[in-house]
Order: structure tokens, then sequence, then C-alpha cells
């Protein structure tokens, strides 16, 4: 936060309480919550004065803007590294505590690319296996492994308009 951010966060708390909204006060508040987000901290002025009449302190901002970041870390998932970082235990813990702190300031991977989890696209993969249908149709499950194999192998073949070689001494399509 810089010096404009907390005067407009002690003139927020002037409108509440009729505090001096002086230079001498922006800078005591700027020395002890200076290195919170201001955005943030706004948030933790006006959730205080929604629950009590009590003259908000430095020390009530800190613990509302901690609460803040706790709800945020816990209401998103943590991204993965990268699998190149998993041999490289430095790279891969900083990784960590930057997408941690990234998460707890309120950028999330959604809000990054602008799309809920309703609005995006259904995966190709998935809608191919719907298309597809069921791997073994219900009436060939009973039979061994090898002969849906083979069955599927023929219609496989059919479908592509490709030759089915049948093996001569039993008649069926050949795998």
């Amino acid at each position: 936060m810089n010096a404009t951010e907390a005067s407009e966060l002690v003139a927020l708390m002037a409108l509440y309480d009729n505090r001096r909204a002086s230079d001498p006060d922006v800078v005591a508040w700027l020395k002890v919550i200076g290195d919170l987000d201001h955005a943030d901290c706004e948030t933790a002025v006006l959730a205080h004065y929604q629950e009590t009449r009590e003259r908000i302190m430095p020390a009530d901002v800190r613990t509302r803007v901690k609460a803040i970041r706790r709800d945020r870390l816990a209401r998103e998932i943590v991204p993965a590294p990268p699998a190149e970082m998993t041999d490289k235990p430095g790279r891969y813990q900083t990784w960590i505590q930057a997408s941690v702190k990234r998460i707890a300031d309120g950028f999330s991977v959604l809000r990054a690319i602008d799309r809920t989890p309703r609005e995006l696209p259904p995966s190709p993969a998935i809608e191919a296996r719907k298309a597809l249908g069921p791997a073994i149709p219900p009436a060939e499950r009973h039979l061994p492994p090898e002969e849906i194999a083979r069955r599927q192998v023929a219609e496989s073949r059919t479908a592509r308009g490709a030759r089915v070689i049948t093996e001569p001494d039993k008649g069926e399509p050949a795998a």
C-alpha cells in the first residue's frame, strides 16, 4: 500500500468513527499496515464497521486481512508445479510459495483467463468417449479378452473398408 491508498483508507475510517485524517495519522497507519493490500484493507474496514461500532485499530485490520487471505486459500486449489521442477527442491518450493501468495492475493487461474468453470468448453476427450460408447458392449462382456479383441479388430477393418483376413482352420477373422 502506498501513502495515497493509506490516506484513502484513513479517510474511509473517518467517515465511520469521526477520526482525524491528518498526515501524521496516515503515516502511522502506513507504518503498521503498509505491507498489506489496499483492497483487502478496505474490505476489512467495511466488514468491521458492519459488525461493530468500535473504533478500528491496525491490529483489527491485520486480523481481518489475514482471515480474508486464509479464506481465499481455502477456496482455491494450488496448481501443481511443472514436472521439470520436481528434481529441483529449491525452485519447486519457491514456485509453490509464489502460487500460494498469488491465490491469497486474490488471483486464480480461472480469473486470469476470465472464465468460470461453468463457461469452460467441454473437453474433446470426454466428447470423444461419449461418441464412442462403451468399450465392450454388455452382450460381449462374458467372452474371453482375446475373442473380444478379435471381434473389435474385425469390426474396425470392416468399418474402414479394409480386407478381413480369415484363419483357414477356424474360418473366423484373424487379428
